[in-house]
Parts: structure tokens; C-alpha cells; sequence
């Protein structure tokens, strides 16, 4: 049976993590287990615990057949790093899930998203990761059953051929009926995110109040790019690697000459 970690950032009571984890577990296939925040740690990045303890405590999954479970008062890359070293000492994962997050990490969100997060902390630490998300309804209807069906043979595809070295995948699935879904795209990591602006509320005696909102903006049309993909109605799979080089600017820089002068 391969070993699979089990992680996320919306938290131990999200209904995406719990029907995952039954669904991998319906196919007796897998040995798993599960580590995740105690509350939901959106946008949290790739922030880690340093300054204070890390709280951990032993739970159940009371969606998922009361199944055991580790709650980490901490961030989803604090999830990753204690289970890996202190939490499971005879459990050496195969993969490492995060997901199914609440929402997409599609665009410029992957740079705050906990569920990427998640998943690049156990690339970080050579183990082979995906990350998981399910895109927001139009009609108020969460599709998280069939997500995590549709998930099971990506999941067996990861674990059958590998990936290469220091990747995650990053899968963002239609949030639609299987029927509008049109299929499966390797994309490429695009440029699309939230506009975001503050709005001020009520403050308090001297201190000022705001509260972040946001509006999506599409700012990729080809097809082959995540946002795009996903809006389509393609499940959009991007690899993620761990460097952030930008080859087209390090040629323009390079054409300052910079290396030339004595500064």
C-alpha cells in the first residue's frame, strides 16, 4: 500500500479534506494519515511557526469514519514539516496531498495560498506532493464528492510514473457537474489573481479598522494557462517547481552590463 500525508489550510473540520480522505481510503490502496491546522490558515503562504511553540494534539475525523487525525495549532507548512519529522517516526510518505482546498490557486494566488504552501514544503523536504483545489461554485453548489473522485487517478498517475525531482503539482479542479467537465490540461502558471483593495470599518478608540476585499481578474487568454484552463471547464494540472528564476529578465539585465563595470 502506498503512504500518503494528508494536509490542507482550511482546517480539520473542511468538508474537502474529510471527503478525500474517504474517498482514498474507499479504495484500499493507500495508508494514510492526516495532519492539518486546527483553524483555517487561507492566504497564510508559506508562513511558519518560529517565534512561539507548536501546539500539536491528537484528534478524530468524525466525517471520515472517525478516523485518526493530528491538529496542529500552526500553518499548513507547520502541518507538513512536524509530521514528516517528529509526528509519524515509522510512516515515510509516498505523496503528500493538500486539499481539497475551498476555492482555486490558480495565477498570482499560488504565491499566498496554504495549500500550495503545503504542498511545496514536502517538495522542499524531497518527497513528492499535489496540491488540491476546487474551484468557486456559480451557483452556491460545493462538488467536493466529485472532486475527490476525479482526484484518485491523478493521485494513482503521481504515484505510478513519479514526478521529477523537486516538483508539486498544482491541480485546480471545475467546480461543475462531471458532465461540463471537459477533461484534463497540463497547463503553465499564469499571471491571473485578485484586485485587492481595504475597506474601513468602525474603529477602535485610536486604532483604524480594515477589512481585505478583492474582485478576480483574468489577465491570461491561453488556454494553456491555469486560470484560463479552470474557467474553461479543464482540470488544470501545473507543475511547480522550487526556483524562482525569471530567464527573459535575467537577459535584459544582463544587457545593462552590469557585469562589465566596477561599481
Amino acid at each position: 500500500m502506498k503512504r500518503i500525508l494528508l494536509t490542507n489550510d482550511d482546517g480539520l473540520s473542511s468538508p474537502g479534506l474529510s471527503t478525500l480522505a474517504r474517498e482514498l481510503l474507499r479504495t484500499g490502496r493507500y495508508e494514510l494519515r492526516v495532519v492539518a491546522p486546527e483553524k483555517e490558515q487561507s492566504c497564510a503562504g508559506h508562513c511558519m511557526t518560529l517565534h512561539f511553540p507548536l501546539y500539536t494534539e491528537e484528534v478524530t475525523l468524525p466525517e471520515a469514519g472517525g478516523m485518526p487525525a493530528v491538529q496542529v495549532y500552526g500553518t499548513p507548512a507547520d502541518c507538513v514539516k512536524i509530521a514528516i519529522t517528529n509526528l509519524f517516526p515509522d510512516f515515510a510518505p509516498d505523496l503528500v496531498i493538500s486539499g481539497i482546498n475551498r476555492g482555486p490557486n490558480v495565477g498570482l494566488n499560488v504565491l499566498y495560498s496554504g495549500t500550495v504552501a503545503g504542498a511545496l514544503e514536502a517538495c522542499m523536504n524531497g518527497i513528492p506532493a499535489v496540491a488540491l483545489s476546487l474551484d468557486i461554485p456559480a451557483n452556491g453548489m460545493w462538488h467536493f464528492a466529485l472532486a475527490a473522485e476525479l482526484s484518485v487517478p491523478l493521485v494513482d498517475a503521481v504515484l505510478t510514473n513519479g514526478l521529477p525531482e523537486w516538483t508539486a503539482l498544482n491541480i485546480n479542479i471545475p467546480n461543475r457537474p462531471q458532465a461540463e467537465i471537459k477533461g484534463v490540461r497540463v497547463t503553465r502558471h499564469g499571471k491571473s489573481g485578485f484586485k485587492e483593495y481595504y475597506v474601513e470599518e468602525a474603529g477602535e478608540g485610536k486604532r483604524r479598522r480594515f477589512r481585505l476585499e478583492g474582485t478576480m481578474v483574468y489577465r491570461d487568454t491561453d488556454t494553456n494557462v491555469d486560470g484560463v484552463a479552470l474557467r474553461e471547464g479543464w482540470i488544470s494540472i501545473t507543475p511547480l517547481g522550487l526556483a524562482w528564476d525569471h530567464d527573459a529578465a535575467r537577459k535584459v539585465i544582463e544587457g545593462w552590463g552590469l557585469a562589465r563595470q566596477k561599481i
